[in-house]
This record gives C-alpha cells, sequence and structure tokens, in this order.
C-alpha cells in the first residue's frame, strides 16, 4: 500500500514539474515576442522601403523616341499640278522602270491646245511686224537717196537750200521710225520664242503623265501640310508642281531622327555609342552611334495634344551600324544614347538621394533601428541608378524615402 501511494505521488510530482517547466518557457515567449513588437511598433521608420548600395558596372544613357529614315534617298516630285489618278502602293519594292504615279492628263491636252494658238499669234504677229519693218527700211532707203540728190542739185544751184533742210529732216523721222519698228520685231520674236517655251512645257507635261522609278527601292509616301496636321499623299490630291511625292530610299544606310532636351545638351557628343531598340521587333537590339546634333534648338512638338510645346529640345542624327532587312523607314525607335560607363562603381538608386534642408546632397543609412544623415559625392545617373563617388559602402541600406525620424 505504501508503495503503491509513492508511485502515485512520485507520477504526480513529475507531472507538475513539467507543467511548471512548460509554463516558464511559454511565458518567456511571450515576452519576447510582446518585446520583439514593442520594439519594432516603436521604430517609425520601420514601414520605409530600404535598398542595398551595391559595386558594379554602370551605364550612364539619355532614352528618347525616334524614327528610321534612309541616309540616303530619291525624291520623286510632281512634274505638273494633274490630279493622281494612281500610286504604287507604299511599302512596295519597286525596280528601275516601274510605274510609281500617274495623273490625269486632259487638261493638259487643252493647255497644249491653247499653247499652239497662242504661238500661232505671236508668229503672225512677228511676220506682220517683219513686214512692217522692212517697208519701212525701202522707205528710209528712199528718204536718204533723195536727199543725196537734192545735195547735189543745190550745189549746182538747181535746188534751194530749205528743199534739202526739209529732206534732212524726213530722213531723220524715217530713220527714228526704222529703230521703233526694229524694236518692235525683236519684241514680237522674243514673244515667239516665249510661246514655243510654253508649248514645250506643256507638251512635256503632257508627256510626263506617268512617273517611273529611277531605281530600285522601297516606295515611302512623302509628307505635306504643317507639322500638327501632316497627311501622306494620296490618290484623287492635286499636287503643286515639284511637291514632293514620295521617296525611294537606300536602306542599305540608315538613321534614326530623335532630339534630346536642352538640358542634356552638354552630354551628347558625336561618334558616342547607341542602342537602338524597334517597336516592331522588341527582342532585338540594334547598334549605332551620334553622328550629329543640331546647332540650333526647336520647340518641342507633342504627339499627345499634337501640338508645340514651350520646351526647347535639338535635333540629333543617329547612324545605325547595322545593315538588317528588318530596318525599314517609319518605324517607330527607342534609342539609348550612352554618355558614359563606370566600371566597379558604387551606386544606388535615384529614390535613395536627397537634399537636406541645408542644400547638402544626403542619403539616409538604415544601422539597425538607428537612421545616420550622411553626405554623398555623386557622379553621373541614368533614368534608375546614380553613381556614389563617396560617402557610402558597399552592403549598407539607405532608405527610398525621407524618414520620419532620425
Amino acid at each position: 500500500m505504501s508503495t503503491f501511494m509513492k508511485s502515485v505521488s512520485d507520477l504526480w510530482n513529475g507531472s507538475r514539474r513539467r507543467q511548471f517547466i512548460l509554463a516558464i518557457v511559454a511565458g518567456v515567449a511571450l515576452v519576447l515576442f510582446l518585446g520583439n513588437s514593442l520594439l519594432f511598433s516603436d521604430d517609425p521608420n520601420s514601414e520605409i522601403p530600404t535598398a542595398k548600395v551595391k559595386r558594379g558596372d554602370v551605364v550612364i544613357k539619355i532614352t528618347e523616341p525616334g524614327e528610321l529614315r534612309a541616309e540616303k534617298q530619291v525624291t520623286i516630285s510632281a512634274i505638273n499640278d494633274k490630279q493622281i489618278l494612281w500610286l504604287a502602293p507604299e511599302g512596295k519594292w519597286v525596280h528601275k522602270g516601274d510605274t510609281l504615279v500617274v495623273f490625269e492628263s486632259e487638261k493638259y491636252v487643252i493647255a497644249r491646245s491653247e499653247a499652239e494658238a497662242a504661238l500661232a499669234v505671236e508668229k503672225s504677229r512677228l511676220t506682220q511686224a517683219l513686214n512692217d519693218y522692212q517697208a519701212q527700211k525701202a522707205q528710209e532707203e528712199a528718204a536718204r537717196k533723195k536727199l543725196e540728190n537734192l545735195k547735189k542739185l543745190a550745189a549746182q544751184g538747181f535746188a534751194v537750200q530749205s528743199e534739202v533742210d526739209q529732206a534732212q529732216l524726213a530722213l531723220l523721222e524715217m530713220e527714228s521710225k526704222t529703230r521703233s519698228l526694229r524694236a518692235a520685231v525683236d519684241a514680237a520674236r522674243a514673244n515667239v520664242t516665249r510661246a514655243e517655251r510654253a508649248l514645250r512645257q506643256q507638251e512635256r507635261k503632257l508627256r510626263q503623265g506617268v512617273i517611273l522609278a529611277p531605281r530600285d527601292g522601297l516606295v515611302v509616301y512623302a509628307l505635306y501640310g504643317s507639322e500638327e496636321n501632316a497627311k501622306k499623299i494620296e490618290v484623287g490630291m492635286v499636287p503643286f508642281e515639284g511637291m514632293d511625292l514620295m521617296y525611294l530610299p537606300d536602306i542599305s544606310t540608315m538613321l534614326v531622327d530623335t532630339e534630346i532636351s536642352e538640358v542634356d545638351l552638354s552630354r551628347v557628343k558625336p561618334g558616342q555609342p547607341v542602342l537602338i531598340h524597334l517597336d516592331a521587333y522588341p527582342d532585338t537590339v540594334f547598334h549605332g552611334k551620334v553622328k550629329k546634333v543640331a546647332d540650333l534648338a526647336k520647340r518641342k512638338f507633342s504627339r499627345v495634344t499634337g501640338k508645340l510645346t514651350g520646351a526647347k529640345v535639338f535635333d540629333v542624327t543617329v547612324k545605325v551600324l547595322d545593315q538588317d532587312v528588318r530596318l525599314k523607314p517609319g518605324l517607330t525607335a527607342t534609342v539609348d544614347i550612352i554618355v558614359d560607363e563606370y566600371k566597379d562603381a558604387l551606386y544606388v538608386p535615384i529614390e535613395a538621394v536627397f537634399i537636406d534642408e541645408m542644400d547638402e546632397t544626403v542619403c539616409y543609412v538604415k544601422n539597425g533601428h538607428r537612421i545616420e544623415t550622411r553626405k554623398v559625392i555623386l557622379g553621373e545617373s541614368n533614368d534608375r541608378v546614380v553613381v556614389v563617388l563617396d560617402g557610402l559602402s558597399e552592403g549598407e541600406h539607405v532608405l527610398l524615402d525621407l524618414p520620419k525620424a532620425l
């Protein structure tokens, strides 16, 4: 009996001991949990995102939209102001001698007839002027002979001086009239020349009712109108003589037309490498270099509003170094102009850099629960990160927003 009671007592005591130990462990865990919760809840900066200071290669680039065009191209211009009846489809590859444009020609048939009639009139007037001139020349010659005869008779006493003077005056009048008729002949001859030239022009326009391709190439329609309301040429329109209708570009050498803000002007120079991305082929990167930067600024045109803005930009021409059949005029491109490259450099996100109340450039470094304001010296930046020349160390964590408390 005593042995049984002792065993029960030992079992009871052991059970209570285990419960007591478990209670202590649970209490310690609860204290630690509550302590940590209180500790973190007391940190006002705990929810501010951070970034790690990293080391690596940083490419500094300026990214801008652009459009492809051929460096060399043949311009097809309107040779008259006739209505366009047919156009070679845009984007079609044509060969030398293929038909590009067909014009309406009825109005030039009428114009040629009118020019022929005008030429006939001018020739008739020239003939009349020549006849008048020849008749006047004969009268002048007769007056000259009469004067010579009167002078001889006066010398012999058979004519008086007044007759000689009258004959002299008549000759002067004849000579003056002859000169006038000679000028009329010259004017009539010039009118005939102009009428002949006008007729040849109308005949040329009539013959050139069709424009043929002077070389092989890709058909690209020209734009007309203001920059805000530019339209492509189309069948039915009546161009003015000399107006650009289309282009046959040489796609072996391509360019990208883009523009940069005036704040980036000092950073972009001819020869800088460029990465080119085409919307049509997003998985391919093409290579190029800056060919030219414009000397004069212009107002930026907004493709959203279709109006000029107050911003100043400079045109930049990029030469494409790759040759690829996919490179075609008019394709939309995005260019990355490489203005600098840093090797093995420290960098942070641009969101980690701030200007404090003393106009100092700073980063806020997080060390545990402590926030340190650190002055930094920066290098170049791209659209994501900025190079840190001094003030931070690799591996440190910086805030990406202003601290709520220091």
